[in-house]
């Protein structure tokens, strides 16, 4: 029996697993209507030529997708070739800021364009952006194949040029990507959807970090202020998140960081901003945590502090935002609006035009 024993609601049932799909020949079937449903599964990414395909002598394939919340993992195997392309008319019909990933584990691919000049061969690990046009020849293949949006990645990485950036086979994190991938996708017939998403986060967490590596290689070096941001988001929680211990994780000096924060008003500023951004979402969303422990998920001392930093900016005290209610609620969330959740983007605008008028 598949799934996870569910004892809420005072009865006992089995939640689904993970869903899956087949790619195999049905009996009596010929390959050319497999093809045609290949063909139509893989449609919102790439053209490929069924008949063409199918038309090969000896032409073999099969395979299976496990469907994720966060993105889709397949594996197959084929004997012979495909090519699946994708132009400026399917980019245009279909356009999705989506990455589609590829495992190889046999067999070769050639790549157009290509930033190596060089097949792809076993244990490589390719990534293509679906905003972009590409040709992809695979022979006698057997391998992984991944659809996620961009925004799975760590956020330091989501802003480089990922488009047909390879993790070649003996990268340190190659071979544990690749085994992570695959034994998500064997066991996804005994996980339910959120223990595979764990996994699958995971995965793509390592992913982000090879590919890091595989840009700075290339001399595309994250910018500082992105991972600065990445480095903030992520740790702050922690009340001893400083400047000088976010210069030391990027590895360049105090100065250089806050140089990059100018426009923000420094370092310890955008900190200060960040959570107070991140206890208004907590303290303004109904059946949200107590404010004790709002003050802890968003790294601040003591109830007390929190309380200081939100009557200096709404003059109101988190309880009395919580317990608001009709004008006096709309009122506090105008203010916040314009003090609070006001983008970054438009503080610096400010900032710039008045340092403008100042100089002025």
């Amino acid at each position: 029996m598949n799934g996870a024993l569910d004892t809420s609601g005072g009865e006992l049932r089995f939640e689904q697993p993970i869903p899956r799909v087949r790619h195999v020949r049905l009996p009596g079937e010929e390959m050319l209507d497999l093809m045609r449903r290949t063909a139509q599964s893989v449609a919102f990414a790439f053209h490929l030529d069924a008949e063409r395909t199918a038309a090969q002598p000896g032409f073999e394939y099969s395979g299976e997708t496990a469907v994720l919340p966060d993105g889709v993992i397949s594996r197959s195997t084929m004997r012979g070739s495909t090519i699946l392309e994708r132009d400026a008319a399917r980019i245009a019909a279909t356009g999705a800021d989506q990455l589609f990933i590829i495992i190889l584990e046999a067999g070769l691919i050639d790549l157009q364009p290509t930033r190596s000049g060089r097949r792809l061969r076993e244990g490589d690990i390719l990534v293509v952006d679906l905003k972009k046009a590409v040709t992809l020849t695979q022979s006698d293949y057997t391998g992984m194949m991944i659809v996620i949006s961009r925004s799975l990645l760590p956020k330091e990485v989501r802003c480089l040029d990922l488009h047909c950036s390879e993790i070649r086979a003996d990268h340190p994190l190659a071979r544990v990507i690749a085994g992570t991938c695959h034994r998500l996708w064997e066991d996804s017939r005994r996980m339910t959807p959120a223990q595979g998403a764990v996994v699958f986060r995971g995965a793509m967490d390592m992913l982000g970090l090879a590919l890091t590596d595989s840009s700075r290689a290339r001399g595309e070096e994250v910018p500082l202020k992105v991972g600065a941001e990445a480095i903030i988001d992520d740790h702050l929680q922690d009340a001893a998140l400083t400047p000088a211990w976010i210069a030391g994780r990027l590895g360049v000096s105090r100065a250089t960081l806050y140089r990059t924060f100018t426009a923000y008003g420094g370092v310890a500023r955008f900190i200060d901003e960040r959570r107070l951004q991140r206890a208004w979402v907590l303290i303004s969303s109904p059946g949200g945590p107590t404010i004790a422990q709002v003050a802890n998920l968003c790294g601040y001392a003591s109830k007390a502090r929190l309380n200081r930093a939100f009557v200096e900016r709404l003059d109101a005290t988190p309880d009395a935002i919580r317990s608001a209610t009709g004008e006096a609620r709309d009122r506090l969330h105008e203010r916040a609006a314009l003090e609070i959740i006001d983008s970054w983007d438009r503080r610096s605008g400010r900032a710039i035009l008045s340092e403008q008028a100042t100089a002025h």
